[in-house]
């Protein structure tokens, strides 16, 4: 190591490009990590807050919740824990007194309130009559705020917000509680057939029992499985992951190769070490331990530069830091620098010193 420090130290451009090089990939890796863990937040967020074990839709659905249509009675079907029925659907909301306002996109869910889906609220009260709802504290970004009514897609009555819960969002849209009562009227409006329709249901297991159904249209779903069949999470999920993997063998080569073209420039240097009996071993681990340290520095100064970007993001972007994942792209990109120099490794190893020395 001592021998690779002191090459830096007496040729600090050259090693500078190459820690830039570093400190820029792992920029971008950190705050594509970011991005990626926030829109799967943005997706999944409300379905990780009902703390739930299974859903049960409809055969038909594909999984897909607001797809599903099942009649409440099917909750008596439903065996092995604690189940509460659920209604979803999109809409565009406006403050009812400004017609200019931009729509906002929400997801309103209908619940029981005496259920366990229903959520904290932090400021206000819990909907306790028809066209009361609770939102999500994100909404106050757009100008929202307590005893505000709205006007709800082609629904002729007003909503009005009586209270906000802690942040909380579904296929990346902030959401809205309401009584099934309420999201009924505002679905199906006064038709008498779907007076008893629902979505869905969550359930709760309870004692680690199997969560079970007798109905034949409808299936009991894991929450794990149904999350990843959320609209477009998977392949989200895919797409981004695989653009960060690519960057970090991106990453390898570009610094193999950097270290390659060096180590190529000091074989008359190397030659020299070894005429005088410097092992290649020790040779090689210089050159290891060298890029190892360029590579900390660099993936060091790209999480400085990420946390610091960080603060001016705006809040409309859905970035969210998983410490773990920021963990693990940070030991990838470590090794893989390592990986990349040590391809040099075995360039210094070939090297003969008469020839280097041009003996």
């Amino acid at each position: 190591m001592f021998l690779g420090l002191n090459e830096i130290k007496y040729s600090k451009g050259r090693y500078v490009l190459i820690v830039l090089v570093m400190v820029l990939v792992a920029w971008l890796i950190f705050i594509l990590s970011g991005l990626a863990n926030g829109l799967a937040q943005g997706n999944r967020l409300a379905v990780d807050q009902w703390q739930a074990d299974a859903v049960v839709l409809s055969k038909e659905a594909n999984s897909n919740l607001n797809s599903s249509v099942l009649d409440e009675k099917v909750k008596d079907t439903i065996s092995g824990g604690n189940v509460q029925e659920i209604g979803q659907m999109s809409l565009a909301i406006q403050p009812a007194d400004d017609k200019k306002a931009e729509r906002t996109d929400v997801s309103l869910f209908g619940i029981n309130q005496a259920g366990f889906l229903m959520p904290k609220v932090i400021e206000g009260h819990a909907f306790s009559e028809k066209n009361q709802v609770i939102a999500s504290e994100t909404l106050k970004n757009d100008g929202f705020k307590l005893g505000d009514h709205l006007t709800a897609g082609k629904y002729d009555e007003k909503l009005e917000i009586v209270g906000f819960i802690k942040e909380s969002s579904y296929n990346i849209v902030p959401v809205l509680y309401t009584s099934t009562e309420t999201w009924r009227s505002i679905k199906y409006g006064d038709n008498p057939a779907m007076g008893q329709s629902v979505n869905g249901f969550i359930i709760r297991s309870k004692n680690d029992q199997k969560i079970k159904t007798s109905d034949k249209d409808s299936q009991v779903i894991g929450i794990e499985d149904f999350i990843q069949e959320l609209p477009g999470y998977s392949a989200q999920n895919l797409t981004l992951d695989s653009m960060i993997y690519f960057l970090i063998a991106i990453a390898a080569f570009i610094l193999g190769i950097f270290i390659y073209v060096m180590t190529l420039q000091k074989t008359a240097m190397f030659g020299v070490l070894k005429v005088q009996g410097v092992p290649t071993s020790y040779l090689a681990k210089a050159v290891l331990l060298q890029t190892t340290f360029l590579a900390v520095v660099g993936v060091a100064l790209g999480l400085l530069l990420t946390a610091v970007t960080v603060i001016f993001l705006p809040d409309a972007m859905p970035y969210a830091t998983n410490y773990g994942r920021v963990a693990l792209f940070s030991l990838l990109l470590v090794v893989a620098a390592m990986i990349g120099g040590a391809f040099s490794m075995r360039t210094v190893a070939k090297i003969d010193p008469l020839i280097a020395i041009g003996g």
